[in-house]
């Protein structure tokens, strides 16, 4: 199944990358994306394609740092109607609602969580993709859109409490720490930003009381016009494999209420296993520790869920053709 998400920031990106000089084909590269489906004011793309285009992007620019730097000269009004009915809102705890609660206009695949937002000012999300699907640069420019955003309509240079990034970096942290005014925990279990319970009830500068129930009504419509999307059964268990690593298949089947041979049978259907899910789980994640963290290679292993370095180094070999260790030196200056 392919999951849609908006592509206007890709569109963005597309567009800034040739004012650099950057051709169409260098652009594109192995992201598989079609530049055609960017045209137009509300473009949707593949969610894997445009992850994989900002990790191009940084990829062809040098700069590690690009969703960062690219959310801090985007223009959050491109989103429409989600973001007219977030700017007018009364002030910041209403609009991260709404944002949480509409996301879904723009993106079959984004899941977004203020369910803790009222009582310890947490908003956490994710993407319901694989972890195979890199999406560093486009967390973090999500993360910083989103302050970016607070502050200009708050006129407060509004400083997080808290916030995690489900991957992890291993260089390039300090612009980030400088910016939020804190140090990001990286391998969280989720994607946050904590803020504090007074900074929800900051005005915005940009309040329509008016405008906001009229938006607030068209927004309703639009999402009642939507099917509910949700996850491929594939990344439900991923979900449940990164909180509990050593779950049985049994385990997995009675947290989905389902038995271990209905839950053998439906990933059958979708032409995977819960072995492959594991795996395709456990290579991600492996991979990103080893590129972008100094955690010891038994700790990588625990966080897995493996019993011992020589399985996972086993487990890793057949991944990769090379030891863990062979892996890391690669990514090491």
């Amino acid at each position: 199944m392919t999951y849609l998400h908006t592509g206007i920031f890709g569109k963005t990106l597309v567009e800034d990358l040739q004012g650099k000089g950057f051709s169409r084909s260098e652009i594109v590269g192995n992201t598989g994306i079609d530049i055609s489906l960017l045209n137009g004011e509300e473009p949707k793309v593949p969610f894997d394609s445009l992850a994989l285009l900002f990790e191009r992007a940084a990829e062809l620019t040098g700069d590690d740092l690009l969703g960062f730097r690219h959310a801090q000269n985007s223009d959050y009004r491109r989103l429409g109607l989600i973001a007219f009915t977030g700017v007018s809102s009364p002030n910041v705890r209403s609009l991260l609602h709404t944002l949480s609660r509409y996301q879904r206009i723009n993106s079959d695949v984004l899941l977004m969580d203020s369910s803790q937002l009222g009582n310890e000012g947490i908003l956490q999300w994710h993407y319901q993709v694989p972890r195979r699907v890199v999406r560093q640069q486009f967390v973090e420019f999500n993360a910083t859109g989103l302050v970016h955003v607070l502050r200009r309509l708050t006129g407060r240079e509004l400083v997080p409490l808290d916030l995690g990034f489900r991957h992890f970096r291993g260089s390039n942290l300090q612009p980030l720490v400088q910016y939020f005014g804190r140090t990001p925990e990286l391998g969280s279990a989720e994607n946050r930003l904590q803020f504090r319970l007074e900074d929800l009830d900051l005005p915005l500068q940009t309040s329509d009381h008016l405008l906001n129930r009229m938006l607030t009504k068209f927004s309703e419509d639009a999402l009642a016009q939507l099917a509910e999307s949700k996850p491929s059964l594939a990344n439900s268990v991923e979900e449940i494999i990164a909180q509990s690593p050593t779950k049985t298949q049994a385990e997995v089947a009675r947290d989905l209420g389902m038995s271990a041979r209905s839950l053998s049978r439906r990933l059958a259907e979708a032409d995977t296993s819960f072995f492959k899910v594991v795996e395709g789980y456990r290579e991600a994640v492996a991979k990103n520790m080893l590129r972008e963290s100094d955690f010891q290679l038994t700790e990588i292993a625990f966080v897995l869920g493996y019993s011992d370095l020589s399985t996972f180094s086993t487990a890793f070999r057949r991944w990769a053709g090379s030891t863990p260790t062979e892996y890391r030196k690669q990514f090491r200056r």
